[in-house]
């Protein structure tokens, strides 16, 4: 063997998964891109009341529906009321939302999905089948279902993501565990005396957090369009609160003699659920093998 093929063998052993990782990952242009605007995003979440210029509910009413100025970048609604201001602290609310009602379903869904898989037999047909029944209806529909049992508000959207998105994570999770719990290192696990909790925790959960991870980010896009849809039906947030579904709705009766008032809230939601998305796409590419570059 060459020299130089012998540094390049070696190099090729003591590189860590994050590594590997973060070289294929780069490589893709547009899941970098949507890295670096997710990244500004979280950002405005956490900043946004200290950077806007004008409070979200500082009323002018001199200015009602006004378009795009100097003054206010992005226009105002009806009661005077910057736009600019009010999406960015939007972008906290959307956020918050897609956020936690995802990983809580990601944590639910995952156990219900370590358990069923790993125990099989009627108990894993059973769960599975209930899931299946839940996972058989519109992500929409199931939703504004719940919500119009439990009633409006943005607490509530966050209980009907949950119950819609848990199948979809069990199911990821279920999977990988059919697939892991018959390996040899599991086998060798079991017959060193672990535990069962300590086989799923610690050697089965790992092989199956790269479709999580993947999962968990086109789950997020999904998310801010179910809230985003609820809060346009008045099924979610409430006035005054600012936030793009329900900006969406209020802009109705503009739409056609102020068109930005709808603009600027649908860029805002277009452009994050296009973000998680090539950013899930960014990442099944580098964390899938199969789709890896050879």
């Amino acid at each position: 063997m060459k020299k130089d093929d012998k540094i390049k063998a070696e190099r090729a052993e003591i590189i860590t998964p994050f590594q590997d990782f973060w070289r294929k990952f780069r490589k893709q242009k547009t899941a970098v891109a949507a890295a670096i605007f997710f990244v500004i995003l979280v950002l405005i979440a956490i900043f946004c009341y200290e950077i806007v210029p004008y409070g979200i509910n500082e009323y002018d009413y001199s200015v009602p529906v006004q378009g795009p100025s100097a003054e206010h970048w992005f226009g105002t609604d009806e009661f005077g009321r910057d736009l600019f201001s009010r999406i960015l602290c939007g972008t906290r609310i959307s956020l918050t939302v897609a956020f936690s009602a995802v990983t809580i379903a990601a944590v639910i869904g995952s156990l219900i999905g370590l358990i069923s898989g790993y125990i099989g037999g009627t108990f894993d047909t059973v769960v599975m089948s209930l899931l299946d029944v839940l996972y058989a209806f519109p992500g929409l529909i199931l939703a504004i279902a719940i919500v119009a049992i439990l009633g409006p508000g943005l607490t509530n959207v966050v209980i009907a993501v949950v119950i819609f998105r848990i199948p979809i994570f069990a199911r990821v999770v279920r999977s990988n565990t059919l697939q892991l719990k018959n390996t040899v290192y599991v086998r060798a696990a079991k017959g060193l005396g672990a535990s069962k909790w300590r086989i799923l925790l610690k050697h089965i959960l790992p092989g199956a957090i790269p479709s999580v991870i993947v999962q968990y980010s086109l789950s997020i896009s999904g998310s801010i369009m179910t809230c985003a849809s609820l809060s346009f039906l008045g099924m979610g947030a409430m006035p005054p609160t600012p936030e793009w579904g329900l900006l969406l709705s209020n802009s109705r009766q503009y739409f056609f003699t102020s068109l930005h008032y709808a603009v600027f809230p649908g860029l805002a939601i277009l452009l994050t659920v296009l973000c998680f998305n090539l950013l899930g796409d960014g990442l099944r590419s580098a964390l899938d093998p199969r789709l890896s570059e050879q």
